[in-house]
C-alpha cells in the first residue's frame, strides 16, 4: 500500500467518528495549558528580569573593592562610557537607612544618582514611572520616594523626610546620622518589591551622607543587548544573528573587566542575582514538566481512539488485506491516523493557546471579575445569618507579582510544543497500528 493510500483512507477512517472528536478535542485541551503556563512564565520571568536590570541592578555592574574618591569614580565611568556597545554608565553609591517622617518610619536603601541620569538612561525613563512630581535631583536636598515607601511614610510632593544613616566607630560602636530631604517625586517600577524599598538622592550628597565602610560604590553599565550577555535563561533568536549579538556583548564585558582591573569587581545582571533566576527557570521547568504529562494523558487516548477504530473497521482491514494489502501497509495507515489526529489536536490546542496568552491579562482581570461578583453575592446571601463582608480577590496582586504580564512567548517554544504533541500522538498511534497488522482477514470474515 503506497503512502498516498495510507493518507486517504486514514482520512476517510476519522472523518465523522464521535471518538475521533474526543480524540482531537482531548489533545487540544492538554495543550492549552501548556501555551498558557509557559506565556504566564515566560512573560512574568521577563518582566521582572527586565524591571530589575533596568531599573535596578542595570546590566553590568562594576562595584570599587577599595574606596575611590569622587574625580577617581567619574574617571572611571568616562572611560566604560566609551566602550563600543555601551549605552549608558553612571556611578551610584548604595546603602541601607531609616527614612522618617511625620507620621511614621521604614527601612530603606538608599540609592544616590547622577541628577542626569534619567536623560541619559532611556531604560529608567521606560520602566520608572512618576505617579507624581517627576525626577528632580538638580537640588541637594531633593528626593524620590518609592510609592510604598510614600504611602508608609503617609507624605507626598513637597513633603520633608528624614534620612537616618549609621555610622560605624570603634569600638563596635555606631553613630547615627540625619539628613533632611524635600520630596520631589513618587515613583513605581511596576513591581512592589522595589516600590517598599526604594528612595534615590543626588550622587554627591549621597557620597558624603553614606561612609564608604557602609556603602557600596558602583557604576551601573547598560549595553545594546543585556540578555546575550551569559545566562540560561534567555538566548538569542536567530542563529547568525544571535552569535554576532553574543560576541558583541562579550567584548564589551572584557572591555569593562579591562578598565576596571583589580579596583573594580565586574558582574552580568546574572551573576548579580543568580539565585533569583535559577529559582524562576526551576519554577518554570517544574511546571512545563506537569503540563507535558497532561499531553502525554491525551496521546494515550488517541491510542484508545485508533484501538476502537480497529475494532470498527475489522471488516474493511480483512478485505484490504485479501485484495494484497501488506501488514506494514495497514500499519502505516493508522500510524497515519494517528499523526492526523494529533496533527489536528495541536492545531486546535495552539490556537486557543495563543489566543488566550495575548489576552491575559484581560482574562485574568475578567476571572477576578467574576470571582469578586460571586464572593459579593455569596456575601449578600448569607447577611441574615452571619456578619460577613466578601473579601477582595486578585489573582495578579502588584504586591507579590506584575501588575500586568508582557507577552513573552517565543516562537521556539510553540514549534517544540507542537512538534512533541505530535510526536506523541504518532507514538501513541504504533499499538494499535500493529494489532491491526496482526488481524487475520480469514478468522474476521469466517466470524461473519
Amino acid at each position: 500500500m503506497k503512502i498516498a493510500a495510507s493518507f486517504f483512507l486514514a482520512v476517510r477512517y476519522l472523518l465523522g467518528g464521535h471518538r475521533v472528536r474526543g480524540g482531537i478535542i482531548g489533545v487540544g485541551l492538554s495543550l492549552v495549558p501548556l501555551v498558557v503556563v509557559l506565556q504566564v512564565t515566560d512573560g512574568m520571568i521577563a518582566g521582572i528580569t527586565t524591571r530589575f536590570i533596568e531599573a535596578g541592578s542595570y546590566h553590568i555592574q562594576a562595584v570599587s573593592r577599595e574606596e575611590p574618591t569622587l574625580e577617581e569614580v567619574r574617571a572611571v565611568v568616562a572611560q566604560i562610557a566609551g566602550v563600543p556597545g555601551v549605552t549608558a554608565a553612571s556611578a551610584e553609591r548604595q546603602g541601607l537607612g531609616l527614612a522618617a517622617s511625620a507620621s511614621d518610619r521604614t527601612g530603606v536603601t538608599i540609592r544616590a544618582l547622577e541628577h542626569d541620569q534619567w536623560e541619559r538612561d532611556t531604560g529608567l525613563q521606560t520602566y520608572l514611572e512618576f505617579t507624581a512630581g517627576s525626577w528632580d535631583l538638580t537640588d541637594e536636598k531633593s528626593i524620590l520616594l518609592g510609592t510604598e515607601v510614600a504611602r508608609l511614610l503617609e507624605v507626598d510632593v513637597g513633603d520633608e523626610v528624614s534620612l537616618v544613616v549609621a555610622r560605624p566607630l570603634s569600638g563596635g560602636r555606631f553613630l547615627p546620622r540625619t539628613a533632611g530631604f524635600t520630596v520631589r517625586g513618587v515613583f513605581t517600577s511596576g513591581y512592589q518589591d522595589l516600590d517598599r524599598l526604594w528612595v534615590i538622592i543626588p550622587f554627591e550628597r549621597g557620597f558624603g551622607l553614606l561612609p564608604d565602610n557602609i556603602a557600596r560604590q558602583l557604576i551601573g553599565v547598560k549595553i545594546t543587548d543585556p540578555l546575550a550577555l551569559p545566562n540560561p535563561l534567555y538566548q538569542p533568536s536567530a542563529f547568525a544573528k544571535g552569535r554576532e549579538v553574543e560576541r558583541a556583548a562579550g567584548a564589551a564585558l572584557s572591555a569593562i573587566q579591562d578598565i576596571g582591573g583589580t579596583n573594580w569587581r565586574v558582574a552580568t545582571w546574572f551573576e548579580l542575582e543568580r539565585s533569583k533566576y535559577m529559582s524562576f527557570k526551576t519554577t518554570k521547568n517544574l511546571l512545563v514538566f506537569i503540563m507535558v504529562l497532561i499531553v502525554l494523558v491525551a496521546a494515550v487516548n488517541i491510542s484508545s481512539t485508533l484501538v476502537m477504530l480497529v475494532l470498527e473497521k475489522q471488516d474493511e482491514i480483512a478485505f484490504l488485506k485479501s485484495l494484497g494489502a501488506s501488514p506494514g501497509g495497514i500499519r502505516r495507515l493508522f500510524v497515519v491516523a494517528g499523526f492526523l489526529l494529533g496533527s489536528a489536536g495541536t492545531a486546535v490546542g495552539i490556537a486557543i493557546g495563543l489566543l488566550l496568552a495575548v489576552y491575559i491579562n484581560q482574562v485574568l482581570y475578567a476571572l477576578e471579575w467574576l470571582l469578586n461578583a460571586a464572593a459579593t453575592a455569596g456575601a449578600w446571601f448569607a447577611r441574615p445569618f452571619a456578619d460577613i463582608s466578601a473579601p477582595a480577590i486578585e489573582l495578579l496582586s502588584g504586591d507579590y507579582y506584575l501588575e500586568s504580564i508582557p507577552f513573552a512567548l517565543r516562537g521556539a517554544d510553540v514549534l517544540l510544543i507542537a512538534g512533541l504533541s505530535i510526536l506523541l500522538s504518532t507514538a501513541a498511534a504504533y499499538f494499535p497500528a500493529r494489532r491491526a497488522a496482526r488481524l487475520r482477514p480469514l478468522e474476521i470474515l469466517q466470524k461473519r
